[in-house]
């Protein structure tokens, strides 16, 4: 590690930090590190960018990716990193490399009519004016669900005023009671229509996490749907964000790549192929990490401070006695659920942009979304390939349990034809409809299954990379950043921050909290890192401060109409 004069306030030798894990969360704490002066370390598994990075289709070199990626505009600390990562010919470095996708399409199968939103200003849904109160959101959407998702009007009425529930909850409620409920049990979806489900429930859960809405917890998924209405309607976005933003090329070149090179020029060393394996304590404090290297020897590694930025079932692998005995509190992380979410890559020999944002294809028994790559990349599809791949249809596998449209079969049980042909098939079933073929078997070039999934067709399929998901009850064994060991901190998108669903921004934003609790530790006099927040609509602070002394008194939230207790 590279030693010199510390911005840190510890002295003339840098304080020496290792970061355990390079995807998002390790990148990001990286950087805030290394900015004042730490020298940092970062040991990853398999490769730097993690689930976020894109590699090579094997045999063609093809772009591919675990999944697409996109950035609302209520995301504020991952924006303000990319602003800090330069890249050529652009002034606010990677951030210059977002465009804004301007439409949502909710396809559907037989026959069934699609539902289309526009994000432009033209869109004809009410103007943000007309939510400022309770009454009137409620009206809104309402009013939207009706419209837009056919959704029958007694059950649009009360699927709005759940949503406007949760909105109007104080953050005791939140996290006391809802985030220990479903999403199911919220909506009482199980007694409303297929429309009420597919809208409400299930169609807005898929889109959010790799869930499905009796696993999800009530305040991550009114959490983020609030931060998305809010967004759509210009409150809480970054200047110059937007509803739905996506990188005009492949995640590594326009991302992740520039990050490592900005990492590198700060002094950053990385270890990529090593394995982190255990933690060894003395005192109370981590006195070194036990790791595999790409040769397979095993080192012992030391450091001032650890942070690990690992996904929760591998941090998990690490708790050993001596570290909970440590910090009693982390064995919560073993009670954290993950699930799978994976992406498959479709290329077309010909551009096909079924509509300029993403699809939920909301009949896919494998709620299966996707967007079309090539109407948003700057460099032509083309040039990655002997010019007859025009287009990629990106798309995202969420649920790999339940039985295929066609096959019937269970994605984690088929093969990685079975899986790329029951998609196709899926897919061709919503958007060929009333006599007019959209996508055809001959505007197919290959496939590319996300390598994750090992051992296909197998009874030992397996998944490297699964998705932390937010089941009821799970904000209580979630950890804070700052751990009960003085050199471990904690990064990731299963850590507990503001947004509290896994994303990027979850991961770039507990970085941050690590950070400047090791900063604190470190008794370092350097900046901490700033934390965005999500909007908060002050025109129901009043009514949340009404239901917090209703909350305090055990008594059911004013407007629920299913007068759930406290």
């Amino acid at each position: 590690m590279s030693e010199g004069k510390s911005r840190s306030g510890r002295g003339p030798r840098a304080p020496r930090v290792a970061v355990l894990g390079g995807g998002v969360a390790g990148l990001s704490a990286a950087l805030e590190l290394a900015e004042r002066g730490f020298a940092v370390t970062v040991y990853e598994r398999r490769a730097l960018g993690g689930k976020a990075r894109s590699f090579p289709a094997p045999g063609s070199g093809l772009p591919g990716e675990h999944g697409f990626r996109f950035f609302p505009g209520f995301y504020k600390n991952l924006t303000d990193t990319m602003r800090r990562i330069p890249f050529p010919g652009n002034r606010n470095g990677t951030w210059d490399n977002l465009i804004s996708a301007t439409a949502y399409l909710g396809s559907r199968a037989d026959g069934h009519p699609d539902t289309e939103i526009s994000f432009l200003p033209s869109s004809a849904l009410p103007p943000w004016a007309e939510f400022l109160t309770p009454d009137l959101a409620t009206a809104a959407i309402a009013h939207a669900s009706a419209e837009l998702a056919h959704v029958p009007p007694d059950e649009a009425l009360h699927g709005a005023r759940k949503c406007v529930v949760y909105g109007t909850s104080c953050d005791e409620r939140r996290l006391g009671q809802w985030d220990r409920v479903s999403w199911n049990d919220f909506l009482k979806a199980d007694r409303m229509s297929p429309a009420f489900r597919r809208w409400f429930a299930d169609g807005l859960v898929r889109n959010l996490a790799a869930m499905r809405s009796k696993d999800a917890s009530t305040h991550s998924i009114g959490l983020i749907f609030e931060a998305t209405v809010c967004s759509r309607f210009g409150r809480g976005n970054e200047p110059g964000g937007t509803l739905d933003r996506v990188l005009n090329g492949p995640t590594g070149e326009k991302l992740i790549d520039p990050w490592v090179d900005r990492l590198t020029g700060l002094g950053v060393e990385f270890e990529v192929g090593w394995t982190v394996e255990s933690l060894h304590m003395d005192k109370g404090r981590i006195a070194s990490a036990l790791v595999r290297d790409t040769a397979g020897n095993r080192r012992s590694i030391t450091a001032d401070h650890f942070l690990s930025a690992m996904p929760v079932e591998r941090f998990s692998a690490l708790l050993s006695p001596q570290v909970l005995a440590a910090d009693p509190q982390l064995a919560g992380c073993r009670r954290l659920r993950t699930e799978w979410m994976n992406g498959l890559m479709f290329y077309l020999k010909e551009e096909v942009p079924l509509t300029h944002g993403h699809v939920n294809y909301v009949d896919s028994p494998w709620a299966v979304t996707s967007i079309s790559q090539a109407q948003f990349w700057q460099r032509p599809f083309a040039d990655y390939h002997d010019h007859t791949v025009r287009d990629c249809l990106s798309t995202i596998i969420s649920d790999w349990s339940a039985p295929g449209m066609f096959n019937k079969k269970a994605a984690r049980e088929c093969t990685p034809d079975e899986i790329a042909q029951e998609t196709w098939a899926q897919i061709k079933a919503h958007v060929n409809s009333g006599g007019t073929t959209v996508l055809g078997d001959e505007m197919l070039h290959s496939w590319f299954l996300d390598p994750a999934i090992t051992g296909p067709g197998t009874p030992a399929v397996a998944n490297d990379t699964p998705l932390f998901v937010q089941s009821p009850g799970s904000w209580d064994d979630r950890p804070a950043s700052r751990t009960g060991i003085g050199n471990l901190f904690l990064a990731g998108d299963w850590v507990r921050t503001n947004i509290n669903v896994t994303t990027m921004e979850g991961a770039n934003a507990a970085a941050r909290q690590a950070v400047n609790a090791l900063l604190d530790e470190d008794g370092s006099t350097a900046d901490r890192c700033a934390l965005g927040e999500l909007h908060v609509p002050p025109e129901f602070a009043a009514h949340k401060e009404a239901d917090r002394e209703r909350y305090r008194k055990g008594l059911p939230h004013l407007l629920d109409p299913d007068g759930a207790p406290a």
